[in-house]
């Protein structure tokens, strides 16, 4: 698929700074597309606008905006709807590793804005905007959402609510100028994944590089509703959400879950 010729030159990518979100970045630009990068780190999302200038002939806005912020979905559109940007990728996520307990009052709201309000109202007012031609959204779920998982209880439970915001609004608009994918992947090794010091078990497959990610997703936009980027991660998802009774499956997750931060539990 050639994204210009299909969606316009502009894309929009929510939480571009760095990880999968800079990756995006990247991989959207080697494909000739211009870039509004959004971020709450002014300083990180500079350095990749930056070097993303450097690396390619492309034009860049930087916005740097809380997601949090209960007016950032319409501060974003600004600048979608003013440079006809008809391509979106809502890649930011709050997700620390933790007991559901050891969350403050105030880390359970960020969930709630950062992972769902803001996505909501900016895929809201996105596919609103007025325009003759096709759009695109890329949403970014997790094979976390498709079960509770310990730990991450409180993200697990909005990433189940972005795959299947992606899935009705797939089955509803799919015979309208609107394309929509959502993205599950499992663990990756961007700067966030690393920050919260992971064991390695023998359950645990590899982290896959952003940019491996980033590619399959943008391989398989508007040809697959859900997309799991790696082989290990695919078979995982078939085994537990196909094959093993979903009680078996949830404990065999939990327990590498458990593994995995066994100092947090």
């Amino acid at each position: 698929m050639n994204l210009p010729d299909k969606y316009g030159r502009w894309a929009c990518v929510a939480g571009a700074a760095e990880g999968l979100g800079a990756a995006f970045a990247y991989s959207l630009a080697k494909r000739g597309m211009n870039l509004i990068l959004v971020d709450k780190n002014k300083e990180q999302l500079e350095s990749t606008a930056k070097a993303l200038r450097d690396s390619y002939k492309t034009n860049i806005l930087e916005v740097v905006e809380d997601l949090s912020d209960e007016h950032s979905a319409e501060v974003i559109m600004k600048y979608v709807a003013e440079k006809d940007c008809r391509f979106l990728v809502y890649n930011a996520a709050y997700g620390p590793v933790m007991p559901f307990l050891s969350n403050s009052e105030f880390d359970l709201d960020l969930y709630l804005s950062v992972n769902n309000r803001t996505l909501l109202l900016l895929v809201y007012k996105f596919i609103k905007q007025p325009t003759s031609s096709r759009k695109g959204i890329l949403l970014i779920s997790s094979l976390a959402g498709f079960r509770g998982t310990q730990l991450v209880v409180p993200y697990a439970a909005t990433k189940a609510f972005t795959w299947n915001l992606a899935e009705g609004l797939h089955y509803e608009f799919r015979d309208k100028e609107l394309d929509i994918s959502v993205l599950c992947p499992g663990t990756i090794d961007t700067p966030a994944f690393r920050s919260t010091d992971p064991k390695k078990t023998w359950l645990t497959p590899n982290p896959m590089p952003p940019s491996e990610v980033s590619e399959v997703a943008l391989k398989y936009f508007g040809r697959r509703l859900f997309i799991i980027p790696g082989r290990v991660n695919r078979f995982a998802f078939w085994l537990f959400q196909r094959v093993l009774p979903r009680k078996m499956a949830s404990k065999i997750h939990n327990d590498a879950m458990g593994d995995l931060y066994a100092d947090r539990s």
